[in-house]
């Protein structure tokens, strides 16, 4: 079953607009169903069955005599049975007596193989919902996923309702086993301490929830001992020694539940959800605690860095040293007659002179600052020696960090005559090795820092409890469990139990696609020589009738300004319903709504607003601001606006419903955000917001991520996290590929294609013994090991299996196996993955770039999809929201980027979005 096919499954009648396509899939009959059709007697019971074998293998389920056809599909059915087409509305109206319903739908269902689900099917059904509960919760799409289960074993799709009831038993089952593997491996008293420590209150008023739960508000050295502060708290606690099975998608999900309740509701939820909810949290907590620890500290030590750079003086005039050697040798010159060996001995004299006057170099001057600088941040180095560091077998880093924590705790600031530390690199021995043994000391603290920080970003050195920082080991499920279920995710992913036959077909498609290209070559398309060199695709001529038409509408519409936007799309789908939860009592608290989501969704403060809201205060803003946090809420509002913009019949004629694309735009913020970055462009703070927008347009996933970081994972992670919208292909940029994300899409179930980055230096590998083609054997590289895949199969399937149950997050898997590990020496077990990949990634890169040499007609579809990004929402949100007071004609801006009235939406996942697709 393809992913356009969830869309039908379960549908109780047949859609009105239902499309050739769709009928030509559904309701074409091959010889055993035209057998059986033509079996019957009289046109009207042909066309009956048709009609209900057609519909069974669309949804799954039985059609109703009272439904009404869609006069195309009759028309559709006469032609495809060579029979006249009826002019009734429904079964009913065609059927004589009533059992000839329930004689066609028996047919239909031993043609096509279906049957009603047994109760032991039943018990399977729920087997597989309760595995598939712990790593999604959204009951909606629960229901999706069991009528896919269904459909797949021949089982006749039972009613909505029945499906919910099983659905809310395995999320039942869930907490209460949740609950009972934590009261099983922690005891009661500690379980008790952990409740009450949630709801108590801090000298400064806040509870320990809130605390806890707080981000912080920059990267100072006081708000990185308040992190520390909450390390401790939970270390004293031991939040660190329980709950390490339990996956990190279920400690989100129920320590999300608990923040979004305030901490006077929560102490009255019943057990076993509070236990719950209380452990999942404090631990969660830690994880992100942990992480952003680990992520100011990197800051701190590149401020570090910033500093001491900042103080050393410009680089050295070499033109003057040379002029003034040059100098001193026409002097020598002009002595005349000077016999050999005086000769050779000045110059000798002039070589050593000019040698102490060359100064030292910048990097050097650097490293001198940073050793006179490092006592500022000594107390960093303290506290972060006594974390749990782990790595795989003996590493530097802490190797010293442990000295230098002996050396704290015995109060001594002089270093050991006998610790030299060659393994932290040679460029700090000679500091290190200083007869005076205070600066030793300083130089060993640097080196150490400095390792430490190299050593977390490659993934050599991590922290247990952490989720972006964490072992490689940990990404994996257990041997045990991966034994035990194995089966199972190969199936959930649809990937054969083989390589070869994952391969087949994509060894097929390189061939074509390096036959495609050679034809090129010859035909003169594409030149060849060291590079490939493609001629540009021309400009398309606009059609002159949809200028036209843009032109009527932008006229018949007239000028709409972004409040009468926001307030009829509330009028259809009521998102401020679901915001506050309730209906909104009066005017003001409607306005307050809105102005949360503007707020929150661009670089304006609560008084900008206020100066746009009349109506409203600052203080009034800043409520709003906090209901507008509610992640959840914002979700499921998000997700309402989304399926409405959808519903619009035009929106069928913008794309592909399985295609998408992603990018990511900064968004202005103040510098003391403890993960602003500065914006290389524009030059200001910003935090980075990664969009997913649908080929239809409309953006379906958005989260914030670190400016100038790699994007690749959070493109995956946006398309598997997001099941509502079945993605085939993600389109990217540069920044969000890397060969190893394009093959781990691939076992996820979708293809990332990327618009590469020079292009023309990419050259196309295939597998060994391939017969490559003398027109571009100058770009062809028959160096791909097949067996390689083969041989390591299993651990590739295991990683992509541990990434789409939520064990581990694409973010994490892909900095670990990403080119960043590629940096690390020591050989590792579960490090296989990244060195067996690279066959597939070649592969995967391949198709990419042959494709890229296609025909011009398919050129041109793939460029569109690239450039329906969130770019062009980025462009218009930019112009239209942040720091722009002025009306604004939105509906001519629509018409500009071919975009709905309806696409007014508010996106899946954050504020930001919200105002970018009411931009649109």
């Amino acid at each position: 079953m393809q992913g356009w096919h969830t869309t039908f499954l379960g549908m109780r009648g047949l859609p009105r607009d239902i499309s050739d396509f769709e009928m030509k899939a559904f309701f074409t009959f091959d010889g055993a169903e035209r057998d059986a059709i033509n079996a019957r007697r009289g046109d009207s019971h042909k066309l009956g069955l048709a009609l209900h074998i057609g519909f069974l293998r669309m949804s799954g389920r039985l059609l109703g005599a009272f439904r009404v056809i869609p006069v195309a599909l009759w028309r559709h059915l006469g032609n495809e049975l060579g029979i006249a087409a009826p002019e009734v509305a429904s079964l009913r109206a065609m059927y004589e007596r009533g059992r000839t319903l329930f004689d066609h739908q028996q047919v239909a269902c031993t043609v096509l193989g279906f049957q009603w689900m047994s109760e032991h099917q039943r018990r399977s059904l729920v087997r597989e919902l309760r595995d598939e509960v712990a790593r999604c919760a959204d009951r909606d799409q629960l229901l999706v996923r069991a009528r896919q289960w269904l459909y797949k074993n021949k089982l006749v799709i039972v009613h909505e309702r029945a499906i919910r009831t099983l659905i809310a038993a395995a999320l039942a089952q869930l907490e209460v086993e949740t609950g009972t593997a934590i009261a099983a491996s922690v005891d009661p008293a500690t379980l008790d301490r952990w409740r009450a420590s949630v709801s108590e209150l801090r000298p400064d008023g806040q509870t320990q929830q809130s605390w806890l739960w707080a981000a912080p508000a920059k990267h100072s050295t006081r708000q990185i001992s308040e992190v520390l502060e909450r390390i401790d708290l939970l270390y004293t606690l031991d939040v660190h020694k329980h709950l390490a099975d339990i996956p990190d998608l279920i400690l989100r999900r129920y320590a999300r539940r608990l923040v979004s309740r305030p901490p006077s509701a929560g102490a009255k939820i019943k057990e076993p959800a509070r236990t719950v909810e209380v452990a999942c949290f404090l631990r969660y907590c830690l994880f992100t605690t942990t992480d952003q620890l680990i992520l100011m500290v990197q800051r701190r030590i590149a401020d570090l860095w910033r500093q001491a750079a900042a103080d050393v003086p410009a680089t050295v005039n070499w033109a003057a040293m040379y002029k003034t050697l040059l100098g001193e040798l026409v002097a020598l010159s002009a002595q005349g007659a000077v016999p050999d060996a005086e000769l050779r001995a000045r110059l000798d004299a002039l070589v050593i002179a000019t040698q102490k006057r060359k100064p030292p170099s910048r990097a050097s001057l650097v490293r001198e600052g940073l050793i006179d600088g490092i006592r500022p941040v000594r107390s960093l180095l303290v506290a972060i020696a006594k974390l749990p560091w782990q790595a795989t077998g003996e590493h530097p880093a802490i190797e010293y960090l442990a000295k230098l924590q002996a050396l704290y705790l015995k109060g001594s600031r002089k270093l050991p005559v006998e610790v030299v530390a060659p393994s932290l690199g040679m460029i700090w021995q000679v500091s290190i090795s200083s007869p005076d043994r205070e600066r030793a000391f300083q130089a060993l603290e640097v080196a150490t820092l400095f390792a430490l920080r190299r050593a977390v970003r490659n993934g050599s050195v991590w922290i247990e409890h952490s989720l972006s920082f964490r072992g490689r080991a940990r990404l994996f499920f257990t041997d045990e469990r991966w034994q035990a279920e194995s089966k199972k995710h190969y199936a959930r992913l649809s990937l054969p139990s083989k390589a070869a036959t994952f391969l087949k077909p994509l060894l097929a498609r390189v061939t074509a696609g390096v036959d495609a290209v050679a034809a090129a070559a010859r035909s003169g398309v594409l030149r060849v020589d060291d590079e490939l060199h493609l001629s540009p695709l021309p400009a398309e001529d606009e059609d002159p009738e949809v200028t036209k038409l843009r032109a009527a509408l932008d006229h018949r519409i007239g000028e709409v300004q972004l409040p009468e936007v926001i307030l009829a799309v509330d009028a259809q789908v009521r998102f401020s319903w679901i915001m506050l939860g309730r209906e909104p009592r009066s005017t003001d608290e409607l306005l307050m709504v809105y102005a949360g989501i503007m707020a929150h969704g661009t670089s304006l403060t609560a008084v900008e607003c206020a100066r746009m809201i009349p109506q409203l205060s600052a203080t009034s803003i800043r409520q709003a601001m906090r209901w507008a946090r509610d992640e959840r809420r914002l979700s499921q509002a998000c997700q309402a606006v989304l399926e409405f913009m959808q519903r619009h019949p035009i929106a069928a004629t913008w794309g592909r419903s399985d295609l998408a694309s992603s990018d990511m735009m900064s968004m202005e913020t103040t510098k003391r955000v403890w993960q602003a970055r500065l914006d290389p462009r524009r030059n200001t703070p910003s935090i980075g917001i990664y969009s997913h927008v649908k080929d239809r347009w409309g953006i379906f996933h958005a989260q914030p991520f670190v400016l100038n970081e790699r994007q690749a994972g959070v493109a995956i992670e946006g398309v598997i996290r997001q099941e509502k919208l079945e993605t085939s292909q993600l389109a990217v940029d540069t920044h969000g590929y890397t060969d190893f994300a394009m093959s781990h899409a691939r076992l996820l179930g979708f293809d990332l294609c990327p618009r590469l980055k020079e292009l023309k230096q990419r050259h196309l590998f295939v597998p060994r013994g391939t017969k490559v083609p003398a027109e571009i054997a100058a770009v062809c590289e028959a160096n791909v090991d097949v067996a390689l895949i083969e041989k390591h199969w299993d651990s590739l399937v295991h990683l992509a299996a541990s990434v789409m149950s939520g064990h581990a997050s694409a973010v994490a898997a892909l900095a670990r196996f990403g080119s960043q590990g590629l940096r690390i020496k020591e050989p590792l077990p579960r490090y296989l993955p990244a060195f067996s990949a690279r066959p597939p990634n070649d592969l995967m890169r391949k198709k990419s770039v042959c494709s890229c040499f296609a025909p011009a007609a398919l050129r041109h579809t793939r460029l569109t999809a690239r450039s329906k990004t969130a770019r062009a929402l980025f462009s218009l949100w930019r112009t239209s929201v942040s720091r722009v007071r002025l009306p604004i004609n939105w509906n001519r801006l629509w018409l500009i980027r071919h975009a709905p009235f309806a696409n007014g939406v508010v996106s899946l996942a954050k504020p930001a979005s919200v105002v970018k697709n009411f931009s649109g």
